[in-house]
C-alpha cells in the first residue's frame, strides 16, 4: 500500500520545485526565486560562495548592481542565461501603469518597440500592466525578452538575456517569475485616467519620458560577462597545461 502510494505521488508530483521569497524594501517589491537559480542581491554579497564558483568578487559585483541599477541577478545554474531586475533612478511621467487604459499601453508599446527594434511586443496583465518586448540587441550581441512595467513613478524591468534564442521554456520561467511580484505602493499621485486623455489630446503625450524608465538592452551581459571571461580563463589553462 505505501509503494502504490509513494508511486502515485511521483506520477502524479514528478518534480518538486522548491522557491524563496526575496524582499528589496527600497525599491517596495517581493518576488519568489526557484532553487535552481543561483540569486545575487546587493545584500547578500558578503561571503557569497556563489561568487567564486562565477569568478567574481564582491566588490565588483556591488560596483555593477550599484552602477547600474540593478537590485537582482539571477542566473540559470547551468549559466545557459540570467535574468536582471533593474530599476533605474527616474522619475517617469505617470505614477502607475497599471492605471492606465488599453490605448494609453499601446501607444507606450509603440515607443519601445521604436527604442528597442522588437519583432515581438505584447501587453501582459496580472494584477499589474507590463510592455513585453522580444528583440535581438545588436550592440550586445544579446536576445532579450524584457517586462516593463512603472509603480512608483519609477521604472521596473525584468529582463532575461542570452547568448543564443530564447526558448519558450525559458520565456515561461520569466513570466512565471513576474507572477510571482508583489509592489508596495508608497505613493499615489492625483492622475486619473481622464487627466492623462486630456494631456494627451491637448498637448500630445511624451510616451518617451516613460521609456527613460526601461534599460533596452544597455546593461545585457552583466555577470554572464564576466563568467565568460572566467570559463575561457579555465578553459585555454587546461589546454596549455596538457
Amino acid at each position: 500500500m505505501k509503494k502504490l502510494i509513494a508511486f502515485l505521488f511521483i506520477a502524479l508530483f514528478p518534480v518538486l520545485v522548491f522557491a524563496k521569497e526575496y524582499e528589496e524594501e527600497s525599491i517596495n517589491i517581493k518576488l519568489n526565486i526557484k532553487d535552481e537559480y543561483v540569486t545575487l542581491t546587493r545584500d547578500n554579497l558578503d561571503n557569497n560562495e556563489n561568487l567564486n564558483k562565477l569568478g567574481l568578487t564582491k566588490e565588483l559585483m556591488s560596483q555593477l548592481m550599484k552602477g547600474n541599477n540593478i537590485y537582482f541577478d539571477i542566473i540559470k545554474s547551468d549559466m545557459s542565461y540570467e535574468i536582471l531586475v533593474v530599476v533605474p533612478k527616474t522619475k517617469v511621467a505617470i505614477d502607475n501603469l497599471t492605471k492606465q487604459d488599453d490605448f494609453f499601453l499601446e501607444n507606450l508599446k509603440k515607443e519601445l518597440v521604436k527604442s528597442t527594434g522588437a519583432e515581438v511586443s505584447s501587453i501582459y496583465k496580472n494584477s499589474y500592466n507590463y510592455v513585453v518586448v522580444e528583440y535581438f540587441d545588436k550592440n550586445t550581441n544579446y536576445y532579450i525578452v524584457n517586462y516593463y512595467t512603472v509603480v512608483n513613478s519609477r521604472g521596473y524591468n525584468f529582463q532575461l538575456q542570452k547568448k543564443s534564442k530564447i526558448t519558450d521554456d525559458e520565456k515561461k520561467d520569466l513570466m512565471e517569475l513576474v507572477d510571482s511580484v508583489k509592489y508596495k505602493v508608497i505613493e499615489e499621485k492625483k492622475e486619473t485616467k481622464e487627466e492623462t486623455k486630456k494631456e494627451e489630446e491637448k498637448e500630445g503625450f511624451n510616451y518617451m519620458n516613460i521609456v527613460y524608465g526601461a534599460i533596452l538592452g544597455a546593461m545585457a551581459g552583466i555577470a554572464t560577462y564576466y563568467i565568460g571571461i572566467t570559463f575561457r580563463r579555465i578553459k585555454s589553462s587546461k589546454k596549455s597545461s596538457k
